[in-house]
């Protein structure tokens, strides 16, 4: 992970470590990075070249301590959401799970006390239904844990769709690589609120109450068409549709 002209933090054997713990236990993700459905990305950073914050909004915020530095930033902002842990305060989360960190450690050379920062990404790519907030990141975990689904998949975006009655209901398009149909359709929508309900709580807690407005609308498109043609030459891709799909074509 950069910013400047230097990395700002990097993944070590010790933070991939227990990313695959939180990968396979939802309640030592729970545990380590806070109540979120989100799985992270984590990196240990050296804090005499950065100082990193998080603030009311659980957003990241950073300073680059270097004096040598171009360009300064000073609680700098991109609005990714997020946490951070120094070394002894994750080496207490780890303990409460019954794992001594210095065993983590041990299937490396790399021992240094470095603190840790998650990120989970972008607040303002995520929408909320019914109290429940659903976010890319979940998007993904859904299409990954279908082989054939992130085969076909190249992109996506998610909305809020609002009926002509008024009435609101999760939206998400897919940017694939095969011809739409409407059993593919099927396939993304079993997928999608199958796998909600198992990696985000709020959503579980919300379709059993309101599972005809959770039920997502679910749109096919070839590469390059509806929502998907403005990306051509972006390197970020757009999680977040707005206006009117209309706009799109």
């Amino acid at each position: 992970m950069g910013m400047g002209q230097r990395t700002l933090a990097g993944e070590t054997p010790l933070s991939v470590a227990i990313r695959r713990l939180a990968r396979e236990n939802d309640d030592f993700r729970y545990g380590i990075f806070g109540n979120d459905s989100r799985l992270p990305m984590i990196f240990q950073y050296n804090p005499f070249e950065h100082y990193i914050e998080v603030n009311d909004k659980g957003e990241l915020v950073f300073t680059i301590n270097r004096g040598s530095i171009i360009s300064p930033r000073i609680r700098y902002n991109i609005h990714d959401q997020g946490g951070v842990a120094n070394y002894n305060q994750m080496k207490k989360r780890l303990l409460n799970f019954g794992i001594d960190i210095k065993t983590l450690e041990s299937k490396s050379k790399f021992h240094l006390r470095l603190p840790f920062m998650w990120v989970y990404g972008r607040r303002d790519f995520t929408i909320s239904i019914m109290g429940a907030n659903i976010y890319p990141e979940d998007i993904e975990q859904c299409i990954y844990a279908d082989a054939e689904l992130s085969k076909i998949t190249r992109s996506f975006c998610q909305c809020v769709a609002e009926k002509e009655d008024k009435k609101v209901r999760p939206a998400f398009y897919f940017e694939i690589n095969v011809v739409p149909s409407k059993d593919l359709e099927l396939k993304f929508q079993t997928s999608i609120t199958t796998n909600l309900r198992k990696i985000n709580l709020d959503y579980r807690e919300a379709w059993n109450e309101y599972s005809d407005t959770l039920q997502p609308e679910i749109h096919l498109y070839q590469v390059g068409e509806g929502p998907f043609k403005m990306e051509h030459g972006q390197i970020k891709q757009r999680r977040m549709l707005k206006g009117q799909l209309k706009d799109y074509f």
